[in-house]
């Protein structure tokens, strides 16, 4: 993979695993995310924060999934809310 190639969402254990994490907490019966938007307005303008590396899931979804109805889009916002309901945890 080149330095200009973006990295397929799919392929990357931070959207993935994130995934996984806001599937399970639903699998067991958790029905709420409740977030403090200082918190998340805080994550949101970080660099090193989901927002920024959103970017480049979503242009990924776009690159690799036009076919299929870009399927990872909601994918994606899914594993943010798991990964700002986290942030908050940690916070």
């Amino acid at each position: 993979m080149s330095d200009d190639t973006i990295r397929y969402w799919a392929e990357d254990p931070y959207w993935i695993e994130a995934l996984e994490r806001f599937l399970t907490a639903k699998e067991t019966g958790q029905r709420t995310i409740t977030l403090n938007l200082d918190m998340v307005e805080e994550a949101v303008f970080n660099g090193d924060g989901p927002a920024y590396k959103l970017i480049d899931a979503m242009a990924s979804v776009k690159e690799h999934e036009g076919w299929d109805g870009f399927r990872g889009a909601p994918r994606l916002v899914l594993a943010v809310l798991q990964l700002l309901k986290e942030t908050q945890q940690e916070g």
